[in-house]
């Protein structure tokens, strides 16, 4: 649930309960002219763990049913576009959330709000299952692995409608990379130009000799085939957009990436199609 407060929260805050230390994170800030608008999530007690903080953000946007429907939704009709937009929606929360952990465990550590006995590493055998995609769609799991094997044949329109089936980037350095691959940068897919060893310094983004981002066709962006939206993307004033099944036109273009969700630009940027 957003909160709003006049100053800006503490990303970590830590109280005591029963004699333990239950945390709270605070993510998913944003300036508003009536203040900082948040979200927070708690942590199970006694417990600082980066895979639990992801768990804690996921959870609050995402119960298990509701992540378990959006899998099933997919895999029933991979055609249906409402089915695609949710569950691109919820891969893209999963991976803010893995970026906000990582922050927020940076942050404890620089403020020193949490301690070393608090920060236990998982059971290798335990697994989270929002963040390995389990909540019991053990199914959606193996259906994307065999979806992988066959990805690498999609034209580049169909590509950028699953860009989860496509590897990223940054797992990749230090390997060779093959011209005409695709992988995935912050949230965008790019194809490699030329064939080369992946180098840190060498992201898609920076490095325009070696990778291309894989646009949209011209045909997209129309009220009958608007461009999904992935809370990392730049709008175009003119063009349509879709998110969690809703059709935005874009009124004023941002001239820079925007994170927000597309609700909450109507009046600014976009209008409800």
């Amino acid at each position: 649930m957003k909160q709003i407060a006049e100053n800006l929260p503490p990303l970590v805050s830590v109280r005591r309960d029963l004699g333990q230390n239950i945390f709270t994170v605070a993510f998913d800030i944003n300036h508003t002219p009536e203040g900082y608008e948040y979200e927070t999530a708690e942590l199970p007690p006694g417990i600082w763990r980066r895979d639990l903080i992801i768990s804690a953000i996921i959870r609050s946007r995402y119960s298990a049913d509701e992540m378990e429907a959006i899998a099933m939704n997919v895999l029933a009709d991979m055609t249906n576009k409402k089915a695609r937009d949710e569950h691109w929606a919820m891969q893209q929360w999963r991976l803010k959330a893995k970026q906000w952990a990582t922050e927020l465990m940076q942050w404890a550590a620089d403020n020193d709000i949490a301690i070393d006995e608090f920060m236990f590493e998982p059971a290798p055998d335990d697994p989270d299952p929002a963040i390995e995609g389990g909540d019991g769609i053990g199914t959606l799991s193996a259906a994307i692995i065999l979806a992988k094997d066959d990805a690498a044949g999609l034209e580049d329109e169909k590509a950028l409608e699953v860009p989860e089936l496509f590897p990223l980037w940054a797992d990749q350095i230090g390997k060779q990379l093959k011209a005409g691959e695709r992988y995935t940068y912050r949230l965008r897919l790019y194809k490699v130009l030329q064939d080369h060893t992946a180098q840190a310094e060498w992201s898609p983004d920076l490095a325009t000799s070696l990778f291309t981002e894989v646009a949209a066709s011209a045909e997209q962006g129309t009220h009958d085939n608007p461009i999904p939206y992935n809370n990392n993307m730049e709008l175009v004033e003119g063009l349509y957009y879709s998110q969690n099944g809703v059709t935005y036109l874009c009124i004023r273009s941002t001239g820079v990436p925007v994170y927000n969700n597309l609700a909450d630009l109507v009046h600014i940027y976009v209008e409800v199609a």
